[in-house]
């Protein structure tokens, strides 16, 4: 069966959202060429080097709509009006809403993918956030809830994922775990050398911070950490990937230097892909401080590499990661302490949590291309009903 599929994808510019649709339409060019695709994607001017661009000339049959993301509001208009006519003009038999989006009274069955936690914790793991950012949120959120009414299929990357958004959208359809796995950009990991800005530091005990400036990720907690455990952490270094180009991030930095615990950090900026395996094989765990995540594919590139994971203890985490990680209390500082020094000072404990990674990977992981298959078999599915 042939179907005319809309996928909308423009929303998933940066971080773990871009890495899921890069994904994502890959593996659909493979395992689903014989039909035909209309895909929204963010512009190159938006976010550079994305290769959405190319991902789409990659189907045999796809009509590319390029989205140039100038502002929120502009997005705001553009998601309310131009999304619907231009997917009204298309006349698909299904529609698939990537990064949290779909759209009111759609003309055939959709499946929307939810993968940003904030539609689905409460504002306490938020962060630190500006009014405005709530009320975004707050307007996503009861968007989020009229589209829902109108989807016969909600994806979602957990069964922790699953069970709050049943409760908080009061959901009862269908539903379908699609988690992340190894990205298919990754740089290879056989013996990278250590990367030059890691070099001044190879001497201390360095934790890989692989993320953006956001408030849910909890970075800001951080130079208090290192100024108040002084002695305890006085060999320990935190490796950021902040792009200093975003005005909090440079806040964030600055507020390291005035805080005298700069030499505690070293921000390397944002890293692409292919380079991320000699970072993460080069530092002694992956930190993760953060206080809500729908997934996380971080978490399983550190299992990957054999690499530590040092992070929150909390639902989405310890879904993700099992027994694979040494858990702290975010919102605690003491305890991220402690869980740096048990972790420096046990012997064999590193050892056992890369092997409990291994383990848990070897049982858990799929490939993007078995992902992509289920999604679309069900796309199918709800089509068929139509």
């Amino acid at each position: 069966m042939t179907l005319r599929i809309s996928i909308l994808a423009h929303a998933l510019r940066a971080a773990g959202g871009l890495s899921v649709g890069r994904n994502m339409l890959v593996a659909l060019a493979r395992v689903a060429p014989q039909h035909q695709y209309q895909i929204t994607i963010p512009g190159e001017t938006d976010c550079e080097e994305v290769g959405y661009e190319d991902i789409c000339d990659s189907f045999p049959d796809c009509q590319k709509v390029v989205y140039a993301h100038t502002s929120p509001w502009r997005r705001l208009w553009y998601e309310a009006r131009e999304v619907r006519r231009l997917v009204m003009a298309f006349r698909p038999d299904v529609l698939l809403g990537l990064g949290n989006r779909g759209i009111i009274c759609p003309p055939c069955p959709q499946a929307v993918m939810l993968q940003d936690a904030h539609y689905f914790y409460p504002f306490k793991h938020y962060g630190k956030i500006t009014l405005y950012w709530r009320l975004k949120y707050h307007y996503d959120f009861m968007h989020l809830r009229r589209v829902i009414r109108q989807t016969q299929l909600v994806l979602c990357q957990t069964p922790v994922a699953q069970r709050r958004i049943r409760d908080f959208y009061g959901y009862d359809g269908r539903m379908l775990i699609v988690p992340n796995t190894i990205s298919q950009f990754l740089g290879r990991q056989e013996d990278p050398s250590l990367p030059v800005p890691l070099r001044p530091y190879a001497q201390k005990m360095r934790l890989f911070c692989l993320s953006n400036f956001y408030g849910h990720k909890n970075l800001e907690m951080l130079p208090g950490l290192f100024r108040r455990y002084a002695r305890e952490l006085r060999d320990v270094v935190v490796v950021l990937t902040l792009p200093e180009q975003n005005k909090d991030a440079r806040h964030f930095l600055r507020a390291i230097r005035q805080r005298d615990v700069a030499e505690h950090f070293v921000n390397v900026g944002p890293l692409p892909q292919m380079e991320l395996a000699g970072y993460y094989r080069h530092c002694q765990a992956l930190f993760l401080p953060t206080l809500m995540e729908s997934f996380s594919g971080t978490y399983v590139e550190a299992m990957h590499f054999g690499v530590p994971v040092l992070t929150s203890d909390l639902d989405f985490a310890r879904a993700v990661c099992g027994e694979a990680a040494l858990y702290f209390d975010p919102w605690r500082p003491e305890t991220i302490k402690d869980a740096i020094v048990r972790l420096r000072k046990t012997p064999g404990l590193a050892e056992e949590l890369v092997a409990k990674g291994k383990a848990h990977l070897s049982g858990a992981s799929r490939s993007w291309d078995e992902i992509a298959s289920e999604v679309m078999a069900s796309l199918l599915e709800i089509a068929e009903k139509q």
